[in-house]
């Protein structure tokens, strides 16, 4: 009798402490969660911040004196430097262990950047139909646009016209001289994406800080040719005749 009284008794103790195990595992696991969730917010951040930092429009004379255009981007950046100032107070708030507060704050920063986004959006709207306001249909400008926005309205443009039976596209990418070190980002970016369709895209024609998109005829080789005609172009600007 007595030495089962005992085994259950050693029963009971190794259950309770089974559960008391299981109970501090889990709540190891939760911290565990709530430590990756908050460091991938945090490396989310940072890339936004940086993103933010180091993306510049494509200027042109007429873009930057549009006080419309200017405006929103400038509301743009605004809410961009509030999510910024956010995020780095919530990521100080999370290292001083007050997860709660970090988290309210990343809230009101994403907020702020959805806001910048937003202003974004419709300053590359009014300045696209702006610019591309009674060009044909088989060309489009895109003065104004950040490269990602640009991008995609290469894609919406490729799409229509390949659905409408164009035989080419002109794309107005300009030279890169309003770039930081008059060195060109939009042009490169489009040549790179449009490698995927089944184009081929020559550069500087039919004039300097243009693309000439063909439909159906593959992508070829034509780095020499962008940098021969680069030498070539003269200083006027890229105007359809």
């Amino acid at each position: 009798m007595g030495n089962s009284q005992s085994i259950d008794k050693v029963q009971t103790v190794v259950k309770e402490g089974i559960k008391i195990y299981e109970t501090i595992k889990k709540q190891q696991e939760q911290e565990n969660h709530q430590q990756n969730h908050y460091q991938q917010q945090h490396y989310e951040q940072h890339y936004e911040q940086h993103y933010e930092q180091h993306t510049t429009y494509h200027h042109s004379a007429d873009v930057d004196d549009d006080e419309h255009y200017s405006s929103l981007r400038q509301k743009a950046h605004i809410e961009a430097e509030k999510r910024n100032q956010l995020y780095s107070q919530s990521q100080d708030a999370y290292h001083r262990g007050d997860g709660g507060e970090a988290k309210e704050l990343s809230i009101e920063g994403h907020k702020h950047d959805q806001r910048m986004k937003d202003y974004n959006r419709q300053a590359a709207e009014y300045i696209y139909a702006k610019k591309n306001q009674g060009r044909p249909t088989n060309e489009i400008d895109l003065h104004g646009l950040f490269v990602t926005e640009a991008s995609e309205k290469v894609e919406e443009a490729i799409q229509r016209c390949q659905a409408s039976g164009e035989e080419n596209l002109v794309i107005i990418v300009g030279k890169g001289l309003h770039s930081p070190g008059q060195i060109a980002k939009l042009k490169p970016a489009i040549i790179e994406l449009v490698k995927k369709y089944n184009v081929s895209c020559q550069p500087n024609i039919p004039n300097p800080g243009c693309l000439f998109v063909e439909f159906g005829k593959g992508t070829g080789d034509l780095s020499w040719l962008d940098r021969f005609t680069d030498k070539m172009a003269n200083g006027e600007g890229c105007l359809i005749m």
